[in-house]
């Protein structure tokens, strides 16, 4: 996979080891934190010391947040455990972040097979995603190209370590943390920086996961009308948001009071009105006669700047539009045809 350079988002992960935070000043200099909650075991002596602190002012001056525990598991009934020193600490928060499981340690989890660690995950990640949480996975570049090797891992949202200029990790991730030495106003000492390339407080919140509220649906669409949608999910009440294939689609079948009652096509997936971004309206120049795209849109008053015709021909699969005469032969086909999505 190439380096990502679509940052969405900057942040720190913290722990007790950065001291007592000063985040009413650290707030205008972050977009989220990550706070360890605590390491191992269901055992308040390994609750971080910090964790209840940093949680209650994130939550109180509005800063985006997600939590990690440091895992010492070394089997699947040690990673149930962990899952539930984790719950027992974040009942009380809304957490617009996931829930990273930290995979790190080489004197414990590290000895274990390849199978095994993969086991300790998804267990970890079973036991909090049938609580209604949202699971990710940290671990450093080397643990992911050498130790996290299992396909069970494609199912979660990978935060990934390597202190380097680039990332060089050939694999989907969401969180790349790429310094262990930032320095941020508010933080006493060092700090893990972060960026972020994915929407999560979209996401986590449309899902009604983490403990924010799961929203009721208000149905603002009808049978017939074509959307355009961010995520899809598989059933009318699936909490798992996924990515879409093709980000517009018509409705075809309305579940009343469901979480997702929005069926797009016949496979395309469920949606919620969360997650809709709004109808989608048709240009059309049916009796236009000659050759030229650009000619057609002025015909019908169509802003014909480059900027218009490439936002266009995104909307509509045209890719890497840069004007050429086969891209606006297809563009102006679907104009005659009164299918150009607006």
């Amino acid at each position: 996979m190439a380096q990502r350079t679509d940052v969405l988002t900057y942040g720190i992960d913290v722990s007790q080891y950065q001291g007592l935070i000063n985040w009413e000043v650290a707030k205008d200099h972050i977009d989220f934190a990550i706070i360890r909650c605590g390491y191992g075991q269901d055992i308040p002596g390994q609750d971080d010391n910090l964790f209840k602190r940093n949680a209650d002012e994130c939550t109180r001056l509005g800063i985006p947040f997600g939590v990690y525990l440091y895992s010492y598991a070394k089997n699947s009934s040690d990673a149930k455990g962990e899952a539930r020193h984790v719950m027992r600490l974040v009942e009380n928060y809304k957490m617009a972040y996931p829930i990273y499981y930290d995979l790190e340690d080489e004197n414990t989890t590290g000895k274990q097979s390849n199978e095994v660690i993969a086991n300790i995950a998804k267990t970890f990640a079973d036991e909090l995603e049938a609580n209604g949480y949202f699971v990710g996975i940290y671990a450093s570049l080397y643990w992911w190209r050498t130790k996290l090797t299992s396909d069970i891992f494609d199912q979660y949202t990978r935060w990934v370590a390597n202190y380097a200029s680039e990332l060089n990790f050939d694999k989907p991730y969401d969180m790349w943390q790429f310094s262990s030495t930032g320095r941020v106003e508010g933080v006493p000492s060092i700090v893990d920086e972060n960026y972020c390339y994915e929407d999560f407080p979209a996401i986590i919140k449309a899902a009604g996961k983490n403990n924010f509220d799961k929203i009721t649906p208000l149905e603002r669409y009808n049978i017939g009308d074509t959307v355009r949608f961010n995520y899809v999910f598989l059933t009318s009440e699936s909490t798992n948001p996924l990515r879409p294939y093709r980000n517009v689609g018509r409705i075809t079948r309305i579940v009343r009071n469901a979480r997702n009652p929005y069926l797009i096509g016949e496979d395309q997936g469920w949606v919620n009105d969360q997650v809709i971004e709004g109808r989608v309206n048709y240009l059309s120049n049916p009796n236009y006669v000659g050759d030229s795209f650009v000619n057609a849109l002025k015909q019908i008053g169509e802003d014909i700047s480059f900027e218009n015709r490439r936002r266009l021909a995104n909307l509509n699969g045209v890719t890497n539009y840069v004007g050429s005469a086969a891209q606006n032969l297809e563009l102006l086909q679907l104009l005659k045809e009164g299918r150009l999505i607006s």
